[in-house]
């Protein structure tokens, strides 16, 4: 008894299950028949979702002709049944304009899909989204209607701003410049599109999942804008300098502007240079300090470039650039600080980390001739400088071959203001004897006339 009652229990438990299944069948059916999204009626709404169904099949094989007479069945009569209708529907449409045979055809199903956008935000909204799509796709297929999407794109962005698609951004700054080009728009529609993709962008970028897709989509806006004509230096520095006064410890922002103000031959700025002291304070670096350096250097500012040369030494290049470092050091203090003993030693650290630098010994004797006219010229010791002088630059050819030529120059030049016989022997020497220069050179070299 007990065991027919069990059997009893698990048959009707399976037949309730059965019942269950069939009933949740019935009722996804019943969808189609009371939904009027399908249709007036029952019929209507049958013939509906079998033309759903049939569009999809039809779609997901890429038999886009065949899937044809099915979506207009749906777009005409129930154009509210899915989504599906305009996410499929512009596939099919998309591959009729590609292949239609004369323009008249292709500009009907251009004249369509343009539709199907309208249609789908009337029933299924995402205006910002789908008038992103409808601009692209309209200047992809109709570029003489670019005024018309170039609106669509723009109200695209302003109600979607950083939601928008990386695409999208993208056709709208190459739409801005090329009505631009063909003056339709102006300098200041240029920029300040630029501006507002570029925040958008940027917000963006710090919630991407796809981080490589924005910022190729950064890169292809900030090129567009760079070769656009109307990024001039003066437009850069309108556009960013309040920005950068307002956030200077923006990275990206400090990147940009150095990246376009070099790209646009702009590093004369006053923007270019405190861009770059402040991303410096961020990411120090050796190369970074250099070009500081050099930006002191062309803005008159010595002392300031000669302590971003000894920071760029501090953050330790390695031995081939430490060598330029000192020797760029060195020629500052010759010609703008007139620290000779201190260009000495940095010509001489050259080259304790390079001892071929031979252009380390050339600044040396530049500096030797440097301080030599502090003097008078016909003064023996003041012309007795010129032999130590002379004395570096062949030591420089010596070492190194390659500045041969430009220390044969400097040999050449200043042997000429060595002393004469008489005036040497006046002075108690003769050639060939030891003679040790003064002063801060203090060092030791051979007496030579001009005579010999």
């Amino acid at each position: 008894m007990s065991v027919n009652k069990r059997g009893n229990i698990k048959g009707n438990l399976f037949f309730y299950i059965l019942i269950t299944i069939s009933l949740s069948g019935f009722s996804q059916k019943l969808k189609y028949y009371e939904n009027p999204k399908y249709g007036h009626d029952s019929a209507s709404r049958v013939e509906c979702a079998k033309s759903l169904s049939n569009m999809s099949s039809f779609v997901k094989i890429k038999m886009f002709d065949h899937a044809y007479d099915s979506w207009k069945y749906c777009f005409t009569n129930c154009p509210a049944a899915s989504k599906n209708i305009y996410l499929m529907g512009a596939k099919i449409i998309k591959h009729r304009i590609e292949n239609s045979i004369d323009d008249n055809t292709k500009n009907g199903y251009i004249d369509t899909l343009m539709t199907l956008y309208d249609q789908r935000i009337s029933y299924f909204g995402q205006e910002g989204y789908v008038l992103g799509w409808k601009g692209v796709d309209l200047l992809k297929y109709r570029k003489s209607d670019i005024e018309i999407a170039y609106e669509y794109l723009n109200k695209s962005v302003d109600l979607s701003k950083a939601k928008s698609k990386e695409a999208v951004i993208i056709t709208f700054m190459q739409a801005t410049n090329v009505l631009y080009m063909n003056k339709l728009k102006s300098e200041d529609d240029v920029i300040n599109n630029y501006i507002k993709l570029s925040e958008y962008l940027a917000e963006k970028l710090a919630t991407s999942r796809s981080p490589e897709k924005t910022n190729m989509a950064i890169e292809n806006v900030e090129k567009i804008f760079t070769e656009s004509g109307a990024a001039d230096c003066e437009a850069i520095v309108n556009i960013f300098t309040d920005k950068l006064e307002a956030d200077p410890t923006n990275t990206e922002l400090l990147k940009k502007i150095i990246g376009i103000s070099e790209k646009k031959n702009c590093t004369k700025s006053k923007l270019y240079h405190n861009a770059m002291e402040e991303l410096f304070k961020i990411e120090p670096s050796s190369s970074l300090a250099a070009k500081i350096a050099q930006l002191c250097h062309n803005s008159k500012e010595y002392d300031k470039c000669s302590d971003y040369f000894i920071k760029a030494l501090e953050l330790d290049p390695d031995n081939e650039t430490k060598a330029k470092l000192y020797v760029a050091l060195a020629q500052i203090n010759i010609d703008k600080l007139n620290n000779y003993p201190k260009a000495r030693d940095y010509a001489y650290e050259a080259i304790r980390v390079n001892d071929k630098y031979g252009e380390a010994y050339i600044l040396i004797g530049d500096a030797y001739i440097a301080s030599s006219n502090n003097g008078s010229p016909s003064d023996f010791k003041q012309r007795a400088i010129y032999w130590a002088a002379v004395d570096k630059y062949k030591k420089a050819k010596s070492i190194d071959p390659t500045i041969s030529e430009k220390a044969n120059e400097l040999i050449e030049r200043y042997s000429c203001y060595f002393p004469l016989k008489e005036e040497t022997f006046f002075n108690g020497y003769v050639d060939g004897q030891e003679y040790t220069v003064g002063g801060w050179i203090n060092e030791k070299t051979i007496v030579r006339t001009k005579d010999n």
